[in-house]
């Protein structure tokens, strides 16, 4: 090897300029070829061309119309190159985020009422100017669907086709092409290049094939290549996210959502509960369904925190017919016709009791329902408490009514007051245990609970899991690293080789030093004899 790297000293020199300063290399050199983006066929991994991918074309394969098309392509693209801005991009996706950062601070899709009392219009303002009216004036209720948030996505996604179609996707087509170099000058300012004695580029080429390259021979000259896939990557991430975000928006466009609490023994048509999202959303199949709540119940823990609810539902159509049956729980939703219906809250909707002595106790002595309420406590108080009553008499004509209050936090047992509002005792529902109060014999037979659901209808979510996927994937593929060796026989039996790669150069360099030490020295012929 070091006469070989002497004698490439001596070429090194003669080649004049820094890599830098080729012009052949240059980035207006890539431009103008990336404009022209001319396409081009694939080859094996080594084979011989007489005209050579890059070369030109016969005459007369362009035909007028063709021609015209050409044009009509290149002035579409000097129209839509402003959209493939890098600072216009990055501004909008700047919007974007700023704009979901501030749909995450105010809550969403909340009556006016609820604005009107958190963010008031007198008197103390949020961050001192932030009001119900500017909310409901500005769409921040809805930030997700309003018209400009929309328009900005929609803008973003014009952007990043725009960016594909003028910049990535001709480079990758420029990148497809056998571009020959014959000029040793040229081929010496590469990031890497050797001179090889007594070398024969058709061993340069077999080397490079062993290393996975693409090989292409011509008239003594050499181009190889790998990594195309790398070039394409950004491609990919480009439409991944195209992908993820027309996915979003048939959600935003498309989708339903609703809230639901039906007591144990309810029915909900879960159409009844969804609301579009939109005029142009279609209701799915599993709308037309009827959600019954079979059972409910919760886990508790030893220290009487909840674990876990349980919702034991069946799904029947409009006819009566059973269709599914399922047991959901928090983090374990019901997926049915392309409703997904979440366990979100529960709620205490009737007390079952026996209270004889009061004038609502049938005379057979069967237990009858209560309903209950919550409650309301203080302001960020988020603890439930149920109360309801239990008269104890007919209240007279603007008497004030008297009876036994019952409260009761959660499904394990109640509290129950006198009608002077004094503890009277603690008893655990269906333990059949009864107590006296204000004259009537009080047994608790049972709290029926209620369990709340939330309801989505999202067609665009297998666009936007695929969309992310794919952008996980193209990702790791857009950092391979696409490498580019270029060889010509040089009189006297020597071979100028040179490469370059847009990433992991010092690999890149290793490799292809390795290709040179596999090139076998080639003897030179023997003087004949006189």
């Amino acid at each position: 090897m070091s006469a070989r790297r002497a004698g490439w000293r001596a070429v090194k020199a003669a080649a004049g300029p820094s890599p830098g300063n080729a012009p052949a290399l240059s980035d207006s050199a890539l431009q103008q070829e990336q404009q022209q983006a001319l396409a081009t066929s694939r080859s094996p991994a080594m084979s011989s061309s007489s005209n050579g991918g890059g070369g030109p074309r016969p005459q007369g394969s362009n035909s007028g119309g063709d021609s015209g098309s050409v044009l009509s392509l290149s002035a579409l693209r000097r129209l839509v190159r402003p959209l493939a801005n890098l600072q216009l991009a990055i501004a909008e996706l700047a919007g974007i985020a700023a704009l979901s950062a501030l749909g995450t601070v105010i809550p969403q899709n909340k009556p006016y009422e609820f604005y009107a009392a958190n963010y008031p219009d007198v008197g103390d303002k949020v961050l001192g100017f932030v009001t119900s009216r500017l909310i409901w004036g500005l769409q921040w209720d809805h930030i997700y669907t309003a018209d400009y948030f929309l328009l900005l996505i929609a803008l973003w996604a014009a952007s990043l086709a725009a960016c594909t179609w003028t910049n990535q996707w001709p480079a990758v087509r420029v990148a497809q092409r056998w571009r020959f170099r014959s000029d040793p000058d040229l081929i010496a300012k590469q990031e890497v290049a050797e001179l090889l004695p007594n070398a024969r580029v058709e061993d340069v080429g077999r080397a490079l094939a062993s290393k996975q390259y693409q090989v292409f021979l011509r008239d003594g000259s050499l181009y190889a290549f790998k990594g195309l896939a790398g070039k394409m990557g950004p491609i990919g991430v480009h439409a991944s996210m195209l992908l993820a975000l027309a996915g979003i928006c048939a959600g935003l466009l498309g989708g339903f959502k609703g809230s639901a609490m039906v007591p144990e023994g309810g029915d909900l048509l879960l159409a009844q509960a969804l609301e579009p999202n939109s005029p142009v959303a279609q209701y799915p199949s599993g709308a037309s369904v009827v959600l019954h709540v079979d059972d409910f119940r919760i886990d508790y823990r030893s220290d009487g925190s909840i674990r876990q609810f349980y919702s034991d539902v069946t799904l029947r159509d409009l006819e009566g017919r059973e269709v599914a049956s399922r047991t959901m729980s928090v983090n374990q939703p019901l997926r049915y016709g392309g409703v997904t219906a979440y366990q979100t809250d529960w709620s205490m909707s009737a007390l079952t009791v026996r209270a004889v002595g009061s004038p609502l106790q049938p005379p057979d002595g069967t237990p009858f329902n209560l309903p209950m309420a919550r409650l309301a406590g203080k302001a960020g108080d988020e603890s439930k408490l149920f109360a309801t009553f239990i008269p104890a008499a007919n209240p007279s004509q603007g008497g004030k009514p008297i009876g036994v209050s019952v409260l009761a936090k959660d499904l394990q047992s109640v509290v129950l007051y006198d009608s002077k509002g004094e503890f009277v005792g603690v008893r655990r529902p269906g333990s059949g245990k009864s107590i006296m109060v204000d004259g009537m014999e009080i047994t608790i037979e049972r709290i029926v609970a209620g369990t709340g659901f939330e309801l989505k209808h999202d067609p665009g979510v297998p666009l936007t899991y695929a969309g992310f996927g794919g952008m996980c994937l193209t990702t790791v593929v857009s950092y391979l690293s696409h490498s580019q060796v270029w060889a010509t026989q040089q009189a006297g039996g020597s071979v100028v080789v040179g490469g370059r790669s847009n990433r992991a150069k010092f690999g890149f360099q290793q490799e292809l030093q390795e290709v040179i030490d596999a090139v076998p020295e080639v003897l030179p012929a023997a003087p004949a004899l006189k």
